[in-house]
């Protein structure tokens, strides 16, 4: 009778650990690197570094997000010179399409409201994407977002 109950516990034991390698990948590729960018955005805000800001954002005329373009050092500049506040990450939605593939890292701000940071890739890497023009949210790169949990 030992014999069994030896296959089902190497059986558990093989199925726990493909599922925490799959886990991991999971983690590893398709949730920390948005993540990070988002981190790397809000310390480039927060210390207020240009070049840091520049090299992290891709500005957005529509919330369509079709027309896309690389930002101008006036344009970061003037980011940089509205009130920013480091709010906190909630969780992760993709949204993938013919255009390319939208992270919406869902971020609660300061004023407890929920709010999407879109993180896209551009020029080779993932970026922030900010409004160019002024929104209803009270920050340019934070989108309005419906929590649906």
């Amino acid at each position: 009778m030992t014999l069994p109950r030896r296959r089902s516990l190497l059986w558990f034991t093989g199925i726990f650990l493909a599922g925490s390698i799959a886990l991991g990948y999971d983690y590893l590729f398709i949730y920390d690197p948005p993540i990070r960018t988002v981190q790397k955005f809000e310390a480039a805000m927060s210390w207020g570094d240009v070049e840091a800001v520049k090299s992290l954002i891709v500005m957005a005329s529509s919330v369509d997000l079709e027309q896309v373009h690389e930002a101008t050092d006036q344009e970061v500049r003037q980011l940089l010179m509205e009130p920013f506040e480091k709010g906190r990450v909630l969780d992760l939605r993709q949204r993938i399409d013919d255009k390319g593939t939208y992270h919406y890292v869902v971020y609660r701000g300061t004023d407890s409201q929920v709010y999407a940071l879109i993180v896209t890739k551009f020029g080779g890497k993932l970026r922030v994407m900010v409004s160019d023009r002024q929104t209803s949210t009270p920050m340019r790169y934070l989108w309005e977002y419906t929590w649906t949990n």
